[in-house]
């Protein structure tokens, strides 16, 4: 993802004080909120701790008495809204949900983190495969959940047989690579305005086998 085409109004309205583990208003919460921005412009390797620092404007030295590394930070981070997701996927489950309701589920999910908090999906989306791959935590992973519901729809009957993998990834495509537009300003924001038009698209790759 080149982050120099981002569209860095998105962030205008954020909250300063809203942090991503923190209580709201701590310093804590202020050094979480700087640090999100920058890694989401920016990436983690272009922001420095004395950045995030100033950002906040407070001394690197309390930088450390709260996170004892950049790394740590940007883990710890990461870890939240990659648990809010899936949090919201769930929320958003209706009991016995068939697939195209499963899909429906997810596409609210994306949406709501992506209009919401525009900078915590900016960086959950961006770094993903690097702290999923590094935790070897794949069943949090939404994609393993994806991959798991396409897999019982195609056993129940719902959907083609086919490879799982295959289609939840072009399925997942879908709304991920169309929420990585709306960052550029190349879909129209709020992305919840195209809820429908998702799940109607990934039904469509579904049932494309």
């Amino acid at each position: 993802m080149k982050t120099g085409m981002l569209k860095t109004d998105i962030f205008d309205d954020m909250d300063p004080n809203e942090g991503v583990t923190a209580r709201y208003g701590t310093t804590k919460a202020r050094i979480e909120r700087a640090a999100l921005k920058l890694f989401a412009e920016h990436g983690l390797d272009g922001v420095s701790i004395k950045q995030i620092a100033d950002a906040c404007t407070i001394s690197d030295g309390a930088m450390y008495r709260h996170f004892r590394s950049k790394d740590e930070l940007a883990r710890l981070m990461f870890e939240a809204i990659h648990h809010k997701l899936q949090d919201l996927v769930i929320s958003h489950l209706v009991p016995d949900a068939n697939m195209e309701e499963t899909a429906r589920a997810l596409v609210k999910a994306y949406c709501e983190l992506a209009d919401s908090d525009p900078a915590q999906f900016t960086y959950h989306l961006t770094h993903r495969n690097n702290f999923i791959a590094a935790s070897g935590d794949g069943g949090a992973d939404p994609s393993d959940f994806m991959t798991e519901v396409v897999s019982q729809a195609m056993e129940r009957g719902e959907i083609p047989k086919a490879d799982p993998e295959l289609y939840s990834g072009m399925a997942l495509g879908v709304v991920m690579q169309s929420a990585e537009y709306s960052l550029y300003g190349r879909i129209k924001r709020p992305l919840s305005a195209h809820v429908e038009a998702f799940t109607r698209a990934i039904m469509a790759v579904l049932h494309s086998a």
